[in-house]
């Protein structure tokens, strides 16, 4: 089976830096890295084409104008763009376990979705990752203690505690997500109509669910580390986008009407 993995990227390059770093270090590496990126000036781009000497042909940068919050249709763009069968959703501000790619495939299963976790780092050694002054792997205790249990690693666990939440949603991240590409454009993929922050993600895991497709949670496995920033959640969007949500789970429906099959 082929691998792309998908990371977005908004005006962010010195993190989206980190994370292709971070890319660079795998065990087993994607067929594609395809940059998703949602209207980026030119610095971007210019660190995007510096890793083209260290990833070739395989790195692909998907762009968008400006036009505001449109994360779903970069996604769908992104996702139209990829010949590959399997599907590594992350963040351009993530920064990846070395066997962060070898460990979703090892849990890929037909028939599933697949979410990850995170852990968040805190502002001095973010800082000094984007200013490449941090000297030393990444590992459990980075991380504040409330998220230590989300960056221990320890593969050999996770074939007995992987979680299979069927139907759930809860605490799903579009930053650390894996899908298969055909079940993604059978619910015709991220829906449109999500044009500010929140939930976009979840809904789209909900018309996976309403298609039987069902979601296992890696736990000690696919670890990723996130570079602090200030929070962008909007209350008014989250409870706009989350009527959305709930509209969704209410119809069973397993397509949206504005998605990625206007790019196939």
């Amino acid at each position: 089976m082929t691998t792309a993995l998908v990371i977005t990227t908004y005006n962010a390059p010195l993190d989206l830096r980190c994370t292709l770093l971070s890319v660079a270090r795998q065990t087993v590496m994607p067929d594609e890295i395809i940059i998703a990126d949602d209207g980026s000036r030119e610095p971007t781009r210019e660190m995007i084409e510096s890793f083209r000497p260290i990833f070739g042909d395989r790195l692909v940068h998907v762009w968008q104008p400006d036009e505001g919050f449109q994360l779903s249709r970069i996604r769908n763009r992104a996702i139209a763009a990829a010949k590959s069968d399997y599907i590594i959703m992350i963040d351009g501000d993530m920064i990846l376990d070395r066997r962060f790619i070898a460990e979703h495939l090892r849990n890929a299963r037909s028939g599933y979705y697949v979410a990850g976790l995170r852990s968040m780092l805190d502002p001095k050694v973010s800082d000094r990752l984007r200013n490449n002054e941090f000297r030393g792997p990444l590992t459990w205790y980075s991380a504040p203690m409330s998220l230590r249990l989300h960056s221990i690693h320890a593969s050999w666990l996770t074939r007995f505690l992987v979680k299979h939440h069927g139907k759930s949603v809860r605490q799903l991240i579009g930053a650390n997500m894996a899908f298969w590409r055909d079940d993604a454009i059978r619910a015709n993929g991220f829906d449109e109509s999500f044009t500010q922050w929140g939930e976009e993600e979840r809904e789209f895991a909900i018309r996976l669910n309403n298609l039987g497709i069902r979601r296992r949670t890696m736990v000690f496995s696919g670890i990723q580390f996130h570079l602090y920033h200030p929070s962008r959640k909007d209350e008014e969007s989250l409870a706009r986008n989350g009527d959305r949500l709930r509209a969704t789970l209410a119809s069973g429906a397993t397509r949206c009407e504005r998605g990625i099959d206007q790019y196939l």
